[in-house]
């Protein structure tokens, strides 16, 4: 029970460190400051940078679990399938995102679109640790 607890967390935390370090990297990147960075934080709000990925990581394990019950040989690679297709598809949300600065309109697709990512990414670097 705790390996399936630890491992979820570990990779989440990672994937928010990274999160939020891309974000500010590319934040210096494309010199968003002032009006536009506080634009871009009532979008996308810093929390749910950190939060996102951990509440992902957790539910993916979840939803790994349940998986491995229903079948042993397929259930490890229809979650590896899902949970690729749903960071894919969840990525295309952040074409909803209005009311931004309009000098910062078309920078957030690659802002945003990568952080979709990170969750599945970890989740799938720390598995081997907790195998």
């Amino acid at each position: 029970m705790t390996k399936g607890l630890i491992h979820p967390f570990i990779a989440g935390t990672f994937a928010s460190f990274i999160t939020i370090l891309f974000g500010l990297a590319y934040e210096k990147a494309t010199a968003i400051e002032g009006a536009q960075l506080e634009s871009l934080r009532e979008a996308i709000p810093m929390l749910h940078l950190f939060m996102a990925p951990i509440v992902g990581c957790l539910l993916a394990s979840l939803g790994y679990r349940l998986l491995q019950k229903l079948g042993k040989k397929w259930g490890s690679f229809l979650f590896y399938f899902l949970f690729a297709s749903i960071s894919i598809i969840s990525s295309f949300g952040i074409f909803s995102v209005y009311n931004l600065h309009e000098e910062i309109q078309y920078t957030i697709y690659g802002y945003a679109m990568p952080m979709h990512y990170f969750p599945f990414l970890s989740w799938v670097a720390f598995k081997p640790l907790f195998s």
